[in-house]
């Protein structure tokens, strides 16, 4: 089991934004859009890959598959709205009420906003708090090329509901408006002052659906 199994969905399932080449409007998913990521989760030293691929589109959730091959099951399917909200995370099975709301579009530098939600696994259910900010437009290097993206700070704190204490965790995604997704994440979580949890994911393809 994943040690940061709580809030790395939300993490890689915000990585799975897709469609279209203005970062102004939100992305347009596509059934059989297909994404790669290389996913180094550090605090384990592990890394592996992780497939995404689009299987549903209808008029208020997207839904797609995530398959990494050393879990049981490789599966899950994650769920989002139409604005990528995570409803359901890919990573984790994780469900999420109300939908983490990871982006606001259109996506403009200095924009701030908040997200607070509970989050419920098997595991256990936790309150979260975060706060969202476009901090910049600039060029990163992924395994899959170079990107002009926007660059999403967020943190907070995740409260348990059914175990003790808090976690504090810090993300920072890159958002390639050409392709319509995520294209780099570095997520880290502390507990009891330390660092937990430290990981990076990065893409290594995509493949638009046909």
């Amino acid at each position: 089991m994943d040690k940061h199994f709580w809030w790395v969905g939300v993490a890689l399932v915000s990585v799975n934004a897709w469609g279209q080449a203005d970062g102004a409007v939100r992305p347009v998913a596509k059934v059989g859009d297909v994404a790669i990521y290389a996913v180094d989760q550090r605090g384990d030293k592990r890394t592996f890959d992780e497939t995404v691929t689009v299987t549903s589109v209808d008029p208020t959730h997207i839904k797609s598959n995530h398959i990494r091959p050393h879990r049981a099951p490789p599966e899950i399917e994650a769920v989002v709205t139409l604005d990528l909200a995570t409803v359901v995370s890919g990573a984790s099975g994780t469900r999420y009420d109300p939908p983490v709301m990871g982006f606001k579009f259109p996506l403009v530098v200095g924009d701030t906003w908040k997200s607070s939600f509970v989050g419920e696994s098997a595991t256990g259910k936790a309150k979260a708090d975060l706060d969202f900010k476009v901090v910049a437009r600039e060029n990163v290097k992924t395994p899959a090329g170079e990107f002009d993206a926007f660059k999403i700070e967020s943190e907070g704190w995740i409260n348990g509901i059914t175990w003790a204490g808090a976690i504090r965790m810090t993300e920072v995604r890159w958002y390639a408006p050409a392709i319509g997704r995520v294209v780099k994440s570095e997520y880290k979580d502390f507990r009891g002052g330390r660092l937990w949890s430290d990981t990076v994911s990065e893409l290594k393809s995509f493949k638009p659906g046909p």
